[in-house]
């Protein structure tokens, strides 16, 4: 019984005939750029978001350096961002500021940015970048707080928390002065190829947004702006906005699948990483080895076990060959990328799948 880690055809399969009548007629139009379908995706998901508005932006890399850029920092900002995230966080905003200040923070037990801390390093006039790490957004209320007591910028990476929310209940996206997601064919809403968006309640950076994606212009070969390449296409707005209304059932089939597999595992070898709020959305499922030791045996069980799965991630930032600034400690992101392997979760595991899963953990023994 082979698991994949994802299903990106079963989802394809979930919208075709929605989709592929307007993507035939797409070519008829030959508006395959900006067209009505990218605005139609942007305010549907800008609404999903609870945010005014919605800038369609060309992958999720540009879409954290646009929403950056656009806040209008000092040309060297300190700023503060988990050093448990993808690489792509930090080379969006050092793009955005090529002479900034970035300070790492460590992570929590669950593998989000430890908030305190971030308190006791933020300063004050500072950008601060919230990254919902494997669709977990539980700290997100107290980041604001800090962020506001400290006149600090907030920019949330979403980009793995499409749909969640905080234990209060606040939306992914809809607390940061702006935010951004990738829509990578594997987040839990993803294209067919590379896309991003950005959600504000700002106008003014919104309509930044739009520039900046847009070679700087407002109107066309009228440039007010150095601005760049960074367009949604019209193919990929097809897709996301049917797959947008397909994902609140998406996210709740892998809370589903998520629970059932937590609540059957019994074996000391493996803790879970995340909460238990139900509001998150398992763009990935942690686990963390009791030892690091036994991380390569345990893939090697699973792969006997024909069960895919991946390290998010297995060499943090500050360990990278290119990052050459000084660090504090981030004990517990060095340790946790030792010990973490991600199981497969997507709304489309099947039950015996799911005990495959859980029988291939129970009898690992170490």
């Amino acid at each position: 019984m082979g698991i994949k880690f994802n299903n990106l055809n079963a989802q394809w399969l979930a919208i075709k005939d929605q989709a592929m009548p307007e993507i035939e007629e797409l070519f008829e139009t030959s508006q395959f750029i900006l067209g009505p379908q990218v605005e139609r995706f942007e305010k549907s998901f800008a609404e999903f978001c609870f945010c005014d508005y919605g800038i369609g932006i060309s992958n999720g890399t540009d879409a954290i350096k646009i929403a950056a850029k656009v806040l209008e920092l000092d040309d060297s900002p300190n700023v503060f961002m988990p050093a448990n995230t993808f690489v792509a966080t930090w080379l969006a905003v050092k793009e955005a500021y090529p002479k900034c200040q970035i300070k790492m923070v460590d992570t929590d037990q669950n593998g989000q940015m430890d908030t305190d801390k971030l308190q006791n390093i933020v300063s004050k006039n500072s950008l601060i970048v919230a990254v919902h790490m494997y669709g977990c957004c539980d700290n997100l209320d107290t980041i604001k707080k800090i962020a506001d007591k400290n006149s600090c910028f907030l920019l949330e990476d979403a980009s793995q928390a499409h749909g969640a929310k905080t234990v209060r209940g606040t939306p992914a996206g809809s607390v940061g002065d702006i935010s951004a997601f990738s829509l990578y064919p594997g987040k839990n809403l993803g294209a067919a190829g590379d896309a991003g968006i950005i959600v504000t309640n700002n106008e003014n950076l919104a309509e930044k947004c739009r520039m900046l994606r847009n070679y700087g212009s407002k109107e066309k070969y009228i440039h007010e702006e150095i601005g760049h390449n960074h367009r949604l296409d019209s193919i990929q707005a097809i897709i996301l906005y049917w797959k947008l209304q397909e994902l609140d059932e998406w996210n709740k089939s892998r809370s589903v699948a998520a629970t059932k597999i937590k609540s059957q595992i019994n074996n000391d070898q493996v803790t879970w990483m995340l909460t238990d709020n139900p509001l998150q959305v398992y763009h990935i499922l942690p686990i963390l080895l009791k030892n690091s030791e036994n991380r390569n045996a345990f893939m090697k069980h699973l792969d006997y076990n024909d069960i895919e799965y991946g390290i998010h991630y297995p060499v943090p930032i500050h360990k990278m060959p290119f990052y050459k600034y000084p660090e504090s400690q981030l004990v517990r992101t060095e340790e946790y990328a030792k010990r973490m392997v991600s199981l497969p979760i997507h709304p489309f595991l099947k039950d015996e799948e799911i005990l495959h899963i859980v029988d291939a953990i129970n009898t690992f023994g170490g």
